[in-house]
């Protein structure tokens, strides 16, 4: 049984005798004596009456229910209260558990601080040479320009996390993502740096040590360079990138590299088309390597565009056929992917024209992408151009023809 012990702090009787009919317990100490309906009834109180009456006038304490550490008997506000503390027994009281609280909070300030100086110890901001731009692969140079072009950059040199980059305009296509930021993070030499000023989790802790490896897609980057401020580094590659971009000629790998880094964007694309016209239609699939090697197949004699109006039929038709019955959805939509090739291998063979679809608003150009076929290929539209038929701006080769690079 739980007794309760009562300080009131009020001289007026009625008030007096309203605290102690509601902190009146019955006989078997567990429910009430009275409800409070019955006790406002009695002694003509109002709901608010009551509840002030409850709150300012008295402090109700549980002798046999004490807090472990200080060892004072609780202290309960109201009777919803008097059944949490007895349901839950010995627990902290209301000033241990703030006193708790507070030695948590500051501990964790404490190991937040740690944190930073370990991360600030192991990942400190590195000097470095100016990046020449002759130095580059192709895909290093518009992923970094795409990474460090970013307006937030300008602030304070570091990058945004790819992970939080607005859907609206991605940093890469979502499938090349992470190998895109893998293959920049391991190019040799390094190019960019994980920054300290990273948030702490962006980095790989074991037993609160650093491992000296971090997430991608959480962590932040930023340029090498000989300037001491960081803001000041990325300025200088970009305008020799635009530079390049817009008046060549180009270093002459990428005249040997830019086919390929089409084609990896063009798929990407596609694949992520055909995920979103299955899904539209609650089919769902798992593509794997056949199923890229149909696109990519595709996308050797079609445009993106002409590709795209074949996923859709494709995935209308699956749709359809699901309908109809017989087939669960993994096989409906399994069967796209033969109904993409059937397509292709159609009007290949036959010589009919296929209509260019545009790019949908809901699956946008990455900022990869928009650098690529805008600024460096100067395609101001690539969705009707075919891999065969795209060629470099003449600016690119020093000879004037792009198309037949030196050895």
């Amino acid at each position: 049984m739980t007794s309760i012990d009562l300080e009131i702090y009020s001289d007026d009787p009625n008030e007096v005798a309203a605290l102690e009919a509601y902190w009146r317990l019955a006989d078997d100490g567990e429910s009430w004596a009275q409800t409070v309906t019955a006790i406002r009834s009695e002694l003509g109180l109002k709901p608010q009456e009551m509840t002030r009456i409850v709150q300012t006038c008295a402090t109700a304490y549980l002798p046999e229910i004490t807090c472990p550490q200080c060892g004072d008997p609780h202290a309960v506000t109201s009777r919803t209260n008097f059944a949490e503390v007895v349901r839950q027994g010995n627990v902290l009281c209301s000033t241990c558990r703030a006193a708790a609280h507070e030695e948590q909070k500051r501990a964790e300030k404490e190991r937040a601080a740690r944190r930073r100086a370990a991360v600030a110890e192991l990942f400190q901001v590195m000097p470095d040479g100016p990046i020449d731009v002759q130095d580059l692969t192709l895909f290093e140079a518009v992923a970094l320009h795409a990474l460090f072009s970013d307006p937030a950059v300008e602030d304070v040199g570091m990058t945004t996390p790819t992970d939080i980059w607005p859907k609206e305009r991605p940093w890469a296509p979502g499938r090349l993502r992470w190998d895109f930021e893998r293959r920049l993070v391991q190019a040799a030499p390094p190019k960019m740096l994980a920054h300290p000023d990273s948030h702490p989790d962006a980095f790989v802790w074991e037993n609160d040590s650093l491992t000296g490896a971090f997430y991608l897609g959480k962590v932040s980057y930023y340029l090498l360079g000989p300037q001491e401020d960081l803001s000041a580094r990325p300025p200088s590659l970009l305008n020799e990138l635009n530079r390049v971009f817009r008046e060549g000629p180009w270093p002459k790998a990428w005249l040997r590299q830019w086919p390929d880094l089409w084609d990896e964007l063009v798929l990407a694309d596609a694949s992520a088309y055909l995920d979103m016209k299955l899904g539209e239609h609650r089919l769902e699939m798992k593509q794997g390597d056949g199923t890229l090697a149909a696109l990519a197949d595709a996308l050797a004699t079609f445009s993106l565009g002409q590709v795209f109006n074949f996923i859709y039929r494709a995935a209308k038709d699956s749709a359809a056929y699901y309908q109809r019955g017989g087939v669960n959805k993994r096989q409906a939509a399994n069967s796209t992917v033969g109904r993409i090739s059937a397509a292709a291998d159609r009007v290949r063979a036959s010589g009919w024209e296929v209509k260019s679809f545009s790019r949908p608003w809901n699956l946008p150009l990455s900022a990869i992408g928009e650098t690529f076929f805008s600024k460096v290929m100067w395609q101001a539209d690539m969705m009707p151009v075919t891999a065969q038929d795209a060629h470099p701006p003449l600016h690119a080769s020093a000879e004037g023809d792009p198309s037949e690079p030196s050895a």
